[in-house]
């Protein structure tokens, strides 16, 4: 047995931090001791002098795939944040591969906890062409599963309000099996929220605006407050001034690179809300409030996993250890790293880029780069820090004058899993400077996403991404300047280190060919088309759930 003795236990059930001592034997704790009058002979003591101990987090909505690397990769980082359990939605897999690629992502992972949303929307609309169905007879068949908690975000909410058959049918198989329903409704307010909130919603993680947050927290849905690499959200916590109860809050990443992700990303979500709430409130954030919505028992408690992380102090979250299901963080990276996770086996590796080789022609737009027209065009307004873009309206002139210094890039999307040769055609204010960047990591049905003004470039990418079979590239004057190779599904790889040496590398070189500091994922949801204002797929612009055309 190990008693840690000494410490300040941050009890997330009251909310206070009490001296105290805390026993654990094989992976749980055996006691908690607030009086100091429980002695174990031969017991391991470590003195804690008086720093903080607090159960290991949960991060309570996240797709794995934003960090490009498959599970068992992704816990050797996630482990590092005190992060020892994650509920994933893994639509991004599940667009490429299906049900397979589900089962795979529950499965892979060594130490980390899984649990699985089964995602909703495969494919997402019938605004894009992706490579699989999850349907409702796949869901009867997965929600069965252990580890499955519910259904993933709902991003349909057109369907949910105007009661589309598919769509209900999908939730309402979830409720007979008693589970849960994440939900997804970005700047849904009204009756619209209310209809959307009646068919059985639980939560939501796309608030950007604080009246809208209290709104959807009034009517009764869990919170999710994200704060992810390409999304930050984090000052919605502003509105705890405003509510006297805080239990049906969470703090969630949704998407995370490698590179926040390497560099402890939790613990520094945590350092940012504690600029609007108490560090043990935050910490209830990613414990027990989760917990309580997902049915996890999590807690410093008797009969508890064995699950804690250590503080030198909780101004910082300063870590001093880490103990996942009784063995010390060191021990178990030491142990991980002599086996071999051959769960890829069982993840097609062929291809799944299947289009035709292109060639520049292929990029010319009629009406800007001939034929051109005397009318006005729809631009995309990016926006930085969050997953909303702007649609401008201009005179195709102004627009061509803009595209000649590069103030406005064309933008395509490739359809890849199919080989129907659609290519969205599309502009894009104010994204890259020079140079030309590719990718087969688009929400949600992953086709390949490129931005750029030299066509020649343009088809050099595409190409290139074909023949390594997914992934990213940085393409500038006839020349491939970087790559990362993401061969399983297009979009992950089965080596961290290799996918976090290569995104640094790809990061520095073309640090300054953008004003988004990280322009792979930035791009990656200029093709979501359930998030307002304009997006782009593979068949065309996207406004308000409809494909529109280019010219006004």
């Amino acid at each position: 047995m190990i008693v840690f003795k000494n410490g300040k236990i941050i009890d997330v059930y009251s909310g206070e931090i009490i001296k105290g001592n805390v026993g654990i034997e094989g992976d749980r704790i055996i006691f908690v001791d607030f009086d100091g009058n429980i002695e174990i002979p031969d017991a391991k003591i470590i003195d804690l002098n008086g720093r903080y101990i607090s159960p290991t987090f949960i991060d309570a909505h996240i797709h794995i795939e934003s960090s490009h690397i498959i599970p068992s990769e992704f816990e050797k980082f996630a482990l590092k944040s005190g992060v020892t359990k994650v509920v994933i939605d893994p639509h991004e897999i599940a667009n490429v591969l299906g049900r397979e690629g589900i089962l795979f992502m529950m499965n892979d992972a060594e130490i980390l906890d899984v649990y699985v949303m089964i995602p909703s929307c495969v494919p997402a609309t019938e605004l894009e062409t992706n490579g699989a169905v999850i349907g409702v007879e796949d869901i009867e068949e997965l929600i069965t599963l252990p580890n499955v908690l519910g259904l993933g975000e709902v991003m349909n909410y057109v369907g949910v309000i105007n009661e589309d058959e598919e769509v209900i049918r999908k939730i309402e198989v979830v409720k007979r099996a008693g589970k849960l329903i994440d939900g997804h409704c970005p700047q849904l307010k009204g009756l619209d929220l209310c209809k959307y909130i009646s068919h059985g919603i639980m939560s939501d993680h796309e608030c950007t605006e604080e009246e809208e947050a209290l709104e959807k927290l009034r009517l009764g849905l869990k919170l999710m407050v994200r704060e992810g690499t390409a999304s930050k959200n984090i000052n919605l916590l502003s509105m705890t001034k405003k509510i006297k109860d805080k239990r049906n809050i969470m703090l969630v990443s949704d998407d995370v690179s490698i590179k926040d992700l390497s560099n402890k990303y939790m613990l520094n979500i945590l350092r940012k809300a504690t600029k609007y709430v108490s560090p043990v409130e935050a910490i209830q954030m990613v414990t027990i409030n989760p917990a309580n919505y997902f049915g996890f028992d999590v807690g410093i408690k008797p009969g508890n996993e064995a699950s804690l992380i250590i503080f030198n102090d909780l101004n910082n979250f300063d870590v001093w250890d880490i103990v996942v299901k009784g063995k010390f963080l060191d021990e178990i990276i030491k142990e991980k790293s002599k086996s071999k996770n051959n769960g890829i086996k069982t993840v097609k590796q062929k291809s799944t880029i299947n289009y035709n080789y292109k060639k520049k022609e292929d990029f010319l737009i009629e009406g800007i780069d001939y034929n051109i027209k005397d009318r006005s065009v729809r631009v995309i307004e990016p926006i930085e820090h969050s997953l909303i873009t702007n649609e401008i309206i201009m005179d195709v002139e102004e627009a061509i004058k803009l595209k000649d210094k590069n103030k406005i890039n064309k933008i395509f999307v490739l359809e890849r899993h199919k080989n129907t040769n659609n290519i969205g055609k599309g502009l894009i204010f104010d994204f890259l400077k020079e140079g030309v960047v590719a990718s087969s990591y688009a929400h949600d049905s992953h086709n390949v996403i490129v931005v750029g003004n030299d066509e020649e470039d343009i088809a050099l990418a595409v190409n290139f991404l074909k023949d390594i079979g997914g992934g990213f590239v940085a393409v500038k004057d006839g020349e491939v300047v970087d790559y990362l190779k993401l061969y399983i599904g297009g979009i992950m790889g089965d080596d961290g280190d290799y996918v976090l040496e290569k995104t640094l590398s790809m990061e520095d070189k073309v640090k300054n060919w953008s004003r988004f500091e990280d322009i792979f994922l930035s791009m990656s949801f200029l093709s979501l088309p359930v998030i307002p204002e304009l997006k782009i797929t593979d068949k065309g612009l996207v406004k308000d759930m409809k494909i529109v055309d280019l010219f006004v």
